[in-house]
């Protein structure tokens, strides 16, 4: 079973992937201080508290009225990391989406060749067709000039 080993090294390669991205938004988002409210520490927050009360409604637990928020030094941790696979699963999705259409457009092309074959071989067939009733014309019409002047067939 080949597929399983390439899945576990495009996971690994994704993840490869996706550390340094992680660090360029971390750095990003303790300097500016829009980009760390907007992109990171926001869905921090918000991530935070879904996965809260999703814990606490697993476990059967009554639902918290407040969810404490996560530090800045957390906030900043959870949104990095959250946008940053935000980000390789777009550029994921983008490739997969860019090569299914690549396999579509091949497909197509591949389809219209044949097509094209198909017609083209259907056109020398009556092209052949019609010479060969035309040939079968001139062989009646050449034997009945034979029969007018006598001459017998070999």
């Amino acid at each position: 079973m080949v597929s399983f080993p390439l899945i576990k090294l495009g996971t690994l390669a994704v993840r490869q992937i996706s550390k340094p991205i992680v660090k360029i938004i971390k750095q990003t988002a303790k300097s500016n201080q829009t980009f760390n409210t907007y992109l990171v520490s926001t869905p921090a927050q918000i991530y935070h508290w879904i996965g809260v009360r999703a814990k606490m409604r697993m476990l059967g637990m009554k639902q918290p009225k407040f969810v404490p928020p996560l530090n800045k030094t957390m906030a900043i941790e959870t949104g990095s990391d959250l946008l940053g696979e935000i980000v390789v699963f777009s550029l994921c999705v983008s490739l997969l989406c860019l090569e299914f259409s690549r396999q579509a457009r091949n497909e197509k092309l591949k389809h219209q060749h044949h097509r094209d074959q198909k017609e083209n071989l259907k056109n020398e067939i009556e092209l052949l067709n019609d010479r060969v009733v035309s040939q079968t014309y001139e062989i009646k019409n050449l034997k009945a000039k034979l029969m007018e002047l006598g001459v017998t067939s070999c």
